[in-house]
């Protein structure tokens, strides 16, 4: 194959690379994040919304974490009632937690996916190019950054304006069945984790996405024209 060829395809491997790794890597960060699970109880009163305390709203967001990681195999748990103990979740919410479950392990096959393409552009740019390979892959990454920032600005743009079409959609995208629709007069699950608790974690991935996104952009870029200065 033509060594410009395998350049293109290197760079165009890490460039689809870059938005995979950030995205999925934020995504992790703030959906296993206990700190910002506890805020968004203070901030958002769910104590008084779902009738559970502190201590109990933390062990029930760590047993989901542990339940969407496999470390355990169900999510339910039992809380003291007026007429005992009874199971937390109804069954309909126990069958959504399992389609959660299958999008978050989507969610890390795409992540090695993401960090498969990097290394196989990475491989192929220092095995067609050693040399010169410091601003090809600058440029890469800064390609990559570039996509990134957009594609979050766009979804930025898109929470802002009607978050709750776009949570709707997402669902209807996500899902091929109804499980998600829970009624918070009957469901804990969404007494627990209403929908301002997932613009909120929207609002927290896109934040933390775009701050690496703009580093590795600016970093990418000013290692290029460092290059080029020597180079010249």
């Amino acid at each position: 194959m033509n060594r410009k060829i395998i350049i293109y395809v290197a760079v165009a491997l890490m460039v689809i690379s870059v938005p995979i790794l950030i995205t999925t890597l934020a995504t992790e960060s703030v959906a296993f994040s206990e700190t910002f699970y506890l805020r968004q109880y203070q901030r958002l009163s769910l104590g008084q919304s779902s009738g559970f305390s502190l201590q109990e709203f933390k062990q029930f967001s760590r047993t989901l974490h542990d339940y969407f990681r496999g470390r355990i195999p169900s999510p339910q748990l039992f809380v003291h009632s007026e007429t005992g103990l009874e199971p937390l979740y109804k069954q309909r919410e126990i069958y959504h937690l399992a389609d959660v479950r299958h999008l978050f392990r989507l969610e890390w096959k795409l992540r090695n996916l993401g960090c498969i393409l990097l290394i196989m552009g990475l491989g192929l740019v220092l095995a067609v190019k050693r040399q010169q390979s410091g601003p090809i892959i600058a440029m890469a990454i800064a390609g990559g950054s570039s996509i990134g920032i957009v594609a979050f600005l766009l979804l930025l743009l898109v929470a802002r304006l009607n978050f709750n079409q776009a949570f709707t959609i997402f669902h209807l995208i996500s899902f091929d069945n109804t499980l998600w629709q829970l009624d918070p007069s009957r469901h804990n699950l969404i007494k627990l984790f209403p929908e301002q608790f997932f613009l909120n974690a929207t609002m927290a991935i896109i934040i933390q996405a775009l701050g690496v996104l703009i580093v590795l952009l600016i970093a990418s870029l000013g290692f290029h024209k460092k290059q080029q200065r020597e180079s010249g």
